[in-house]
């Protein structure tokens, strides 16, 4: 049987896994600031990913679940966080 020493681990040489989804939703959210080419289909993307991040219990610090070409006074978003149960408590960026 090898020893702890053998393996060539340390308590500190373990690294913490990185979550895949929380990566690809840290890119979707630095390209949603720059709105740089932002599509549909990435607002969607974005905004699965959020609800899936928020569902596990860590919830992103990143912009809530938007609405695609909503007007300037989120009306649209404002239905969308009430369809979803979102409140002040999840985000301060909810709309309510």
């Amino acid at each position: 049987m090898k020893t702890f020493k053998e393996f060539g681990e340390g308590w500190f040489d373990k690294k913490e896994k990185e979550d895949p989804d929380y990566e690809e939703l840290e890119k979707l959210g630095l390209k949603a600031a720059g709105r740089g080419g932002w599509s549909k289909k990435e607002q969607d993307r974005y905004n699965d990913l959020w609800m899936k991040m928020h569902k596990k219990g860590n919830t992103p610090t990143m912009t809530p679940p938007g609405v695609y070409g909503d007007d300037s006074w989120g009306t649209k978003t404002k239905k969308l966080h009430k369809k979803l149960g979102l409140t002040k408590k999840d985000h301060d960026g909810v709309i309510t």
